[in-house]
C-alpha cells in the first residue's frame, strides 16, 4: 500500500477541514498492533477561526487490501459514534474518509488516549497478580453496562438488523459463510460444531450492541488496572449480549495457559460480574450455545487470516502467525465444549 506520510495527511485534512489553517502533522508512525487494520499515531495541530489554536493526539486507522475481518472504516466509525456517551468509555471519533484515493484505503481519525496499557500479556507478569481481580471487575462490568444499554437509544443503522429470535442463527450463518469463503482445507471438528449448533438456537433475553471482540487486549487500562476505553469495534453489531460474554471466556484467550479467562478471572467469576452489571441472567444452555458458536466464529477469523496469507493478498506476518498459532487451539476448545476431550 501507499506509504503514509505527513505531507499527504496535511493535504487530506486541508481538503476535508477547510475551516482549519496552519495544519501540522508530527511524529507520524505506525503502531505494531492488530491483524485487521493498519493503525497510525501522530500529533496534530491547527488553527480554527472559532476555537483558536488547537493541538491533539490522534489515531488514524486504515483499511488494508485484505483483512481477516469483513468490515470497513465506516462500520467501525459508526459503532464508536453509536455507543459514545452511553456509559461505555470509548475514544471520540473525528473524521471518516471513505475515498480510498487518498491513502489506498479508507481511513478514520479519532482521539488518541495515550499513556495507558492495552497488552493482554502484561497480566501474566507477577507484578500484576494482585491487580487481576480489579481489572476483571472493570472489564466485565463495562461489558455488562454495554449489554444493558437499550438498543432503541442507539443508532444501529450501520449494522444488519436482528431480532431476539433470529440473531443466533443469523450470526451462525454469517460466520459459516465466511468459513466457506476462506476455505483452507478440511475442518472436521468445526463442521461437527456447526451441525450441533444448527440443531437448536437460543432466543436472546434482549438485543444489545454487541462489541464482537470484547476481551483483554482490546481495552485501555491505567497503572491501577482501571478501564479507560474500549477499543476495536470493527465487528460490532446488533445481537445477543451473551455473544460478548462467551467471546471473552473462550479457551483460546486464556493467555497464561491456565483457567483464567482473558487472562483475568475464572469463568464463574466473569459470569457473576457480568450478570451484576448487566442485570441479565447468563442462562447456562444459551451461554453454552454461544461459547461453541464463538469457536466457529473464531475459526472463521483464523482461517480468513490464513487465506489472506496463502493467497498472497496480504503479507502482514500477523496473518500467518494468528493462523498458525490459533487454529489448532480452537479445535481443542471445540472438542472440550462438545465433551470430546
Amino acid at each position: 500500500m501507499k506509504e503514509l506520510i505527513s505531507e499527504d495527511v496535511v493535504a487530506w485534512l486541508t481538503a476535508r477541514k477547510p475551516q482549519w489553517t496552519d495544519i501540522a502533522v508530527d511524529n507520524l508512525h505506525r503502531l505494531p498492533m492488530g491483524a485487521s487494520r493498519e493503525t497510525f499515531r501522530f500529533d496534530l495541530s491547527y488553527a480554527d477561526a472559532q476555537e483558536g489554536a488547537q493541538a491533539m493526539k490522534v489515531i488514524l486507522r486504515r483499511d488494508p487490501p485484505a483483512s481477516n475481518v469483513d468490515s470497513d472504516r465506516a462500520h467501525e466509525f459508526a459503532a464508536y459514534q453509536a455507543i459514545y456517551g452511553h456509559g461505555v468509555p470509548v475514544p471520540k471519533m473525528i473524521l471518516l474518509e471513505q475515498d480510498a484515493g487518498w491513502f489506498d484505503g479508507a481511513v478514520s481519525l479519532a482521539e488518541d488516549l495515550r499513556g495507558f496499557h492495552n497488552s493482554e500479556y502484561q497480566f501474566q507478569d507477577p507484578a500484576w497478580a494482585d491487580k487481576l481481580p480489579h481489572v476483571a471487575r472493570e472489564m466485565w462490568t463495562a461489558m455488562g453496562k454495554l449489554a444493558a444499554v437499550p438498543v432503541e437509544d442507539l443508532d444501529l443503522s450501520f449494522t444488519r438488523p436482528a431480532t431476539r429470535e433470529n440473531t443466533a442463527l443469523q450470526e451462525l450463518d454469517y460466520w459459516v459463510a465466511s468459513l466457506d469463503k476462506h476455505d483452507v482445507g478440511p475442518e472436521p471438528i468445526t463442521r461437527a460444531a456447526i451441525r450441533q449448533l444448527r440443531r437448536w438456537q437460543p432466543v436472546a433475553q434482549k438485543l444489545a450492541l454487541v462489541h464482537g471482540d470484547f476481551r483483554a487486549g482490546n481495552f485501555l487500562y491505567d497503572d491501577d488496572g482501571n478501564l479507560i476505553a474500549v477499543l476495536d469495534w470493527e465487528m460490532a453489531h446488533c445481537g445477543d449480549p451473551l455473544e460478548d460474554l462467551a467471546w471473552s471466556m473462550t479457551r483460546t484467550f486464556c493467555f497464561g495457559k491456565n483457567d483464567l479467562r482473558s487472562g483475568l478471572a475464572l469463568r464463574e467469576d466473569a459470569i457473576r460480574i457480568w450478570e451484576e452489571a448487566s442485570g441479565l441472567t447468563a442462562d447456562p444452555a444459551a451461554l453454552a450455545w454461544w461459547e461453541l458458536f464463538i469457536c466457529v466464529k473464531a475459526q472463521a477469523i483464523w482461517n480468513a487470516a490464513a487465506h489472506v496469507w496463502a493467497s498472497g493478498q496480504g503479507r502482514e506476518v500477523i496473518h500467518a502467525y494468528a493462523a498458525w498459532w490459533l487454529r489448532n487451539a480452537q479445535d481443542k476448545a471445540m472438542l472440550e465444549l462438545m465433551g470430546k476431550l
